[in-house]
């Protein structure tokens, strides 16, 4: 893989920094490196991926808690998403219809301008970057995503040793599908799949068949037809717990 440009906007030993990459595509793309205070040793780090449509800031408040617990927190803004809509100095961002009865071709749309296929290698890009940190516990890696996020950090249980995964209503993208299947059936991380039972994307199902094909998947499906984020209420507590028991 072509290595890409690692731009560190501020110093990597501050508790908060805000950090940018570039994609070999010519994306800039921001991420948000949060550190827990006063850590005596180096600390695990979870990479956070958001859904279509919305930025690194859905995490925000689940990252802080996590954060009060001593892990690191990596929250990206997306290609396309948030303040990564630079591509070769043009602005190029997704195509965003909150209607859930659009989001399908908005999905479609925007794949096609900004390239979703590519979030994989970007994320890969990210981990890169915070693994030359030596604050940051690589064998101890998480990797959370949400719907399109959710989809996109599947894959990358082929090239990492995580400890764990948690999806919200996990997306699946034509184009990354045999790296998904290789990632899930070969990989022993612990993995949560969360979904409404009645989510408008499909996002149940889909998370059945990605518990199907995992070697060590979970997927807990609950009521309501809520999709993504909206979730994070009624679910953190399952969360927590889940990491908690991941040995």
């Amino acid at each position: 893989m072509k290595k890409l440009l690692i731009v560190l906007a501020l110093a990597s030993s501050l508790f908060s920094a805000e950090l940018t990459i570039a994609s070999p595509d010519g994306f800039k793309l921001y991420g948000w490196l949060e550190k827990p205070k006063n850590a005596k040793k180096a600390t695990p780090i979870i990479l956070f991926a958001h859904q279509f449509g919305a930025d690194h800031a859905m995490w925000n408040s689940i990252a802080k808690e996590f954060n009060d617990k001593g892990f690191a927190t990596l929250s990206v803004d997306l290609r396309g998403h948030g303040k990564s809509i630079s591509q070769n100095d043009k602005e190029n961002k997704v195509v965003t219809d909150a209607r859930m009865d659009h989001i399908k071709e908005a999905l479609v749309q925007s794949d096609k301008k900004v390239g979703f296929a590519n979030i994989p290698q970007d994320l890969r890009a990210w981990l890169e970057l915070v693994g030359e940190d030596d604050s940051i516990d690589m064998e101890n890696l998480y990797l959370f995503g949400s719907s399109l996020g959710g989809g996109c950090v599947i894959p990358l249980l082929s090239d990492y040793d995580v400890k764990a995964l948690v999806t919200l209503s996990a997306g699946g993208l034509q184009a990354l599908a045999d790296d998904t299947e290789i990632a899930l059936s070969t990989s022993m991380t612990k993995e949560l799949f969360i979904a409404a039972k009645n989510d408008p994307l499909g996002a149940a199902k889909r998370s059945l068949d990605y518990t199907q094909k995992s070697i060590s998947g979970t997927a807990l499906i609950i009521s309501g037809n809520g999709h993504g984020g909206v979730l994070l209420p009624q679910v953190k507590h399952f969360i927590f717990s889940f990491i908690a028991n991941v040995k």
